[in-house]
This record gives structure tokens, sequence and C-alpha cells, in this order.
């Protein structure tokens, strides 16, 4: 399958930087509603036939800026919300790391070892990867889009090429990031990783 992975667009938390992870809130910012906008204007081409998004509010309003007009129902699915932040949601990121030292290097340098009260980057691979690996086994070579966030997005990208989570801390995605790739059984190779669209204003 072609495979087209999608960060949410910006949300006010995004502008805040204040964690939310995989619970509820940050809708998205003005500047978010543009680059939800020029998603779907880059991805009007392509010839989507399934899409999948996270069931967060923003990661949905997302998704429904890039599929209106296309004709397509989104699947939303709990395998691709943000990883659980557990204490961490509703902290400023300079206060997480204070009341939790080197917090966010654990999160992958330590990929099996949970945020307090949350999930570990292990326990994300675990429920979203079935999901992906369901995919790969379509029949033919469809077009299939998913919409999610930042850490799921860099654990998927991971695993599809075969890299050990450690290695997540190391790919980038960004706000409205387009990551493409080529994704069969057993084989997945990586197009494009796009971060040009977080700067929209």
């Amino acid at each position: 399958m072609k495979f087209i992975l999608v960060r949410h667009a910006q949300t006010t938390a995004n502008v805040k930087a204040v964690i939310i992870g995989g619970k509820e809130g940050g809708e998205l910012s003005m500047r978010g509603t543009h680059q939800a906008l020029a998603l779907a204007r880059r991805l009007k081409k392509e010839k989507i036939s399934e899409v999948y998004c996270s069931t967060a509010s923003r990661a949905r309003q997302t998704c429904e800026a890039i599929v209106k007009g296309m004709g397509l129902q989104a699947v939303y699915c709990q395998e691709l919300r943000e990883i659980d932040m557990g204490e961490l949601v509703g902290l400023a990121h300079e206060e997480a790391e204070e009341r939790y030292p080197g917090v966010f290097l654990d999160l992958f340098a330590r990929p099996s070892e949970r945020i307090p009260g949350g999930e570990s980057v292990a326990d994300v691979q675990r429920r979203a990867m079935p999901l992906i690996e369901r995919l790969a086994c379509r029949p033919g070579n469809p077009t299939i889009l998913a919409v999610g966030h930042n850490v799921v997005n860099r654990i998927i990208i991971a695993s599809l090429l075969g890299l050990p989570l450690e290695k997540c801390k190391v790919i980038k995605q960004k706000n409205a990031c387009i990551t493409v790739l080529d994704v069969r059984q057993g084989f997945a190779q990586m197009y494009s990783l796009d971060n040009s669209l977080h700067s929209l204003m």
C-alpha cells in the first residue's frame, strides 16, 4: 500500500507548550486550521481509498478538513491515539522536566519504561502496529491515509523501517507533517518526510 501518515495540525495546546498526550484538549489554532486546509490541498490529487484517524478531536478536525469533498468516511480508532502521558498531562514542558527530570529523554532511551501513570513507547507500539500490519495485507496497492500524533507516528515509522524504538527520537514529526511510505507485508520503505507545512501561517 501507499501509506500516507499525517500528524495533526497545530493546536492551542501546542502554542502554549502544554502536554496533552492521549487525552482530549487543544483544539486547532488559527494557524492549525490553515495547516489543515493546506494538507487538504496537498493531498487532493491522491487516490485515497481508506482513511484512519485517531479518536482525539485535534486529529479528527485535521482529518475532516483533508477528506472533505472526497466522499470518504474516516475510521476513528484508539490505536492511533497519542501516547498516554499520565501524570504529565496538563503540565507545561518546562514544569514536567522540573518535576520528572529526564522524562523526555527517557521516553525513547528506555522504550519499555512507562511514563508515571501513563504508557511506554513499547506499549504504544503494541497497540498501534497490529492495525498497520492489517492494512499492509490489503489486496492490490491501495493508498491509505492515517492521521495521528507526534510520538505514535514516530513509533509507526520506526517500526515499519525496522529501526529500534530508541531511534524514534531522531524522527521529527512537526504539526501537519506528511510521511509517505510504501508498505507491504514484511517490507517498508520511506519515500518522503515533509515537515514544511508546519510553518504555514
